[in-house]
């Protein structure tokens, strides 16, 4: 070793003296940000934590919510639908009591109009009047209800027969638009469509305040429209929408027109 030796170690020792601390201390300063780093993630992942528990909670709150109002609005539906059921089951008993009051009405004034008949029959020298004509044989109303018993057996020709009395011996009759309708109906049972069509034409024409009108419009409307009269027939279906509005056939003709569209 050279004299110059001891010099260099002494310039050296303290330099790597002063290396060797300050690393230790950079050491020492980066173990302290790594734990305060852990401390500040610890606390953040407990913050996220908590929240994430509210979060679950209220999406558990939310969820019982929907389902109970689910259940709520399933029970509303049954509930509205078996008002329905029952409201549809109320109108159908009242329109069959409504038809079998109709029908015993008119049970009641045929047996009236056969009594007093047989009164007639038994003293000749008393004359009535029904409708205009001599009261000599079957009413009005007896004659309607045995051509609509003839009608149901599909004895047409004889249906006729009884309504083709009815219009001659009581043209001023209530029943005559009744009588009318019916003959239509027998022939078009018969397929006689010509027929039948003249015969609802004539109803609409002579009665057009009758009960009967809306439905003789509509039948005639299909009968153009299956004969391929499409004009004529969406006219009448308009015509039915406009003059009766509010009425079954109005709702059937709007239907008619919608597919012909």
């Amino acid at each position: 070793m050279t004299k110059s030796s001891p010099l260099v170690l002494c310039i050296l020792l303290p330099a790597l003296s002063g290396c060797f601390f300050a690393t230790k201390q950079d050491i020492d300063r980066l173990q302290a940000d790594i734990v305060g780093t852990r401390t500040s993630s610890s606390a953040a992942d407990s913050v996220q934590r908590v929240q994430l528990v509210e979060v679950s909670r209220s999406v558990r709150t939310l969820s019982d919510s929907i389902s109970a109002l689910s259940r709520r609005i399933s029970a509303m539906r049954t509930a509205s639908e078996s008002d329905m059921t029952a409201m549809k089951e109320n109108i159908s008993q009242l329109q069959d009591l409504s038809g079998q009051s109709e029908q015993r009405l008119r049970d009641v004034r045929a047996a009236l109009e056969e009594k007093r008949q047989q009164q007639q029959e038994a003293s000749p020298a008393t004359s009535d009047t029904l409708g205009g004509a001599p009261a000599t044989g079957p009413g009005p109303l007896q004659l309607l209800q045995a051509g609509r018993d003839q009608l149901l057996k599909g004895g047409n020709s004889s249906a006729r027969s009884a309504f083709a009395e009815l219009i001659s011996k009581y043209p001023n009759s209530e029943y005559v638009p009744e009588a009318m309708f019916y003959t239509a109906q027998a022939y078009a049972a018969e397929r006689n469509l010509t027929a039948a069509d003249a015969e609802y034409s004539s109803l609409i024409a002579k009665y057009p305040t009758s009960p009967r009108v809306p439905t003789a419009m509509y039948k005639r409307a299909l009968q153009l429209q299956s004969a391929k009269k499409n004009a004529e027939a969406k006219k009448l279906y308009q015509d039915i929408i406009k003059r009766f509005p509010r009425s079954d056939e109005a709702a059937l003709a709007d239907e008619r027109l919608q597919s012909m569209r």
